[in-house]
């Protein structure tokens, strides 16, 4: 059995936030890889220089941060999965 992989929407919790958590569902749904990719909501803002974050929203893709910022489309979202 392989390891999932960890997508991460990084954030405070605001509707950004929720908006991009939501994309990254879709974005895992629509290339049916609901097998290979875990997704969570980090919410934790006391940890984010511990996980090079420095902007929110952010994503994460199995450690590696994506986007700060901003908040990517499902279609750019696929590209990195």
């Amino acid at each position: 059995m392989t390891e999932k992989k960890l997508i991460q929407v990084v954030g405070k919790g605001c509707k950004k936030c929720e908006k991009y958590f939501e994309y990254g569902k879709i974005a895992v749904d629509e290339l049916e890889k609901t097998d290979k990719y875990i997704i969570e909501h980090f919410t934790d803002v006391e940890k984010l220089a511990d996980i090079d974050v420095f902007l929110t929203p952010a994503l994460r893709i199995d450690g590696k941060v994506i986007s700060e910022g901003r908040v990517l489309s499902v279609s750019k979202i696929k590209e990195h999965l």
